[in-house]
């Protein structure tokens, strides 16, 4: 038991993985059970998780701007970073459609009979840019809209940066609370392996297992674009950029990958990559 205590928490998402895939074929005859006793605590922890983003994603971006103490420096990193950030999501787009296309015979054809699509009328790039910025403090909490939390965020460590020695009661308080959120966070991804459990057995108990090998192929198809862009792009950055071994970085980040995949949350990727 105790050696089960110490696995990496990584095994342990694999582990709870797989048992709830046991869980959910013996429970096929009983779906209602999965869905009325197990699926619960998997909703429990997905809500603990959106719970903490928030504050995360906030106060730990506010305690690295305050820690640099140079607008400047502040500046330079986030014009970097931004540069960063369109230049993979263009390397990710291009390999997803090469990837699509290249694979687009072998995904399983379904039935699309009887279904409506009606599209979303369309936002325009400066409706876009207007909405990144928040007019009213609260609501960007209350909504988890992440891009106007980090721009709170940057513009409340500006703040307190220029305040200077007056910010200083500021400056220890999010620090503080960073700490305490970060605790929390710790916390929660504790259960991470009760969690991947209950989401993971109400599916099989209520599609079967064949919804496993259906999805295989689309999945495996997923995953190799998702590997190219890891060796592609992450591989590169981690070891240019970063100037670390990008077997390192994989290996500090497997729990956030293992978590995200048995999972299907977003949040989870997410929560867990702040944290790592």
């Amino acid at each position: 038991m105790k050696k089960l205590l110490k696995l990496p928490l990584a095994i342990k998402i694999f582990i709870a993985l797989i048992l709830g895939i046991i869980a959910g074929i013996a429970l096929q005859g009983h779906p209602e059970i999965a869905e009325n006793y197990i699926k619960p605590f998997g909703t429990i922890f997905l809500n603990l998780l959106k719970f903490i983003v928030v504050p995360i994603v906030l106060f730990s971006i506010m305690s690295g701007i305050i820690s640099m103490r140079d607008i400047k420096k502040v500046g330079s990193i986030g014009v970097k970073a931004v540069i960063y950030y369109f230049c993979t999501t263009a390397i990710a787009i291009v390999i997803g459609l090469v990837g699509g296309n290249l694979f687009k015979g072998l995904f399983p054809v379904l039935d699309t009979g009887g279904l409506v699509y009606t599209p979303v009328e369309k936002t325009s790039f400066m409706d876009t840019i207007v909405g990144i910025f928040p007019d009213n403090f609260f609501t960007p909490l209350v909504d988890a809209n992440m891009l106007q939390v980090i721009v709170m965020a940057v513009f409340l460590g500006f703040a307190i940066i220029l305040v200077g020695d007056k910010a200083k009661p500021a400056i220890k308080g999010i620090e503080s609370l960073n700490s305490i959120f970060m605790k929390v966070m710790e916390m929660i991804l504790g259960l991470s392996p009760i969690g991947v459990f209950c989401l993971i057995a109400p599916v099989v108990a209520t599609n079967g297992p064949a919804i496993i090998g259906s999805l295989a192929i689309v999945l495996g198809c997923a995953y190799a674009c998702y590997i190219a862009h890891m060796v592609i792009v992450y591989t590169t950055a981690v070891k240019t950029l970063g100037a670390m071994s990008p077997i390192k970085f994989f290996k500090e980040h497997m729990p956030a990958m293992v978590f995200a995949f048995s999972s299907s949350s977003s949040i989870g990727i997410k929560t867990l990559s702040y944290l790592l």
